[in-house]
């Protein structure tokens, strides 16, 4: 049933007349796929600004939540333009992304990474780190890191496994 689902979302994307002008022009998918690129550098950024403060080396003159608080609107825009063109990237040409083995695992990844920005990391960076042990900042950051750059690594990933 649901092979059957993907599978048909999959020819409607393909066969989309919406979409031809990124698939059929010399410039749409290079243009969708920088914007994909600045979309990551946004969310690479400023989540690895804000896990260097977590782990205390640097920013120190200015306090965690302080500085969530100026990144995380940077933070979601890079994450909104990063999952809006993504799916541009991918909508022109499913099948060869639907069948790509690093894909499926960057959405996993990228499924786990959202969860764990909202549900865990967020909570921690918006409150005072130096009133927690500093391993559990560090495993925090570590887990972080592990799977944003897990993620950009999946989609790198993806040119080399078609």
């Amino acid at each position: 049933m649901l092979h059957t689902l993907i599978q048909r979302f999959v020819q409607w994307c393909y066969y989309s007349k919406d979409y031809a002008f990124i698939r059929d022009t010399p410039y749409g998918v290079p243009l969708v796929q920088s914007l994909h690129l600045t979309g990551i550098t946004l969310l690479l950024g400023t989540t690895l600004i804000l896990n260097i403060r977590l782990l205390g080396f640097g920013f120190r003159k200015l306090s965690l939540p302080f500085l969530a608080e100026q990144l995380w609107p940077w933070t979601k825009a890079g994450m909104a333009l990063t999952i809006a063109s993504g799916i541009m990237v991918f909508l022109p040409d499913p099948t060869r992304y639907a069948h790509n083995g690093p894909i499926r695992l960057k959405m996993l990844l990228l499924c786990v990474a959202l969860l764990y920005q909202f549900a865990v990391f967020g909570r921690v960076i918006r409150s005072a780190p130096e009133t927690r042990p500093r391993m559990r900042n560090v495993a925090v950051s570590a887990c972080s890191l592990c799977l944003w750059f897990g993620v950009g690594w999946c989609g790198r990933a993806i040119a080399f496994f078609q």
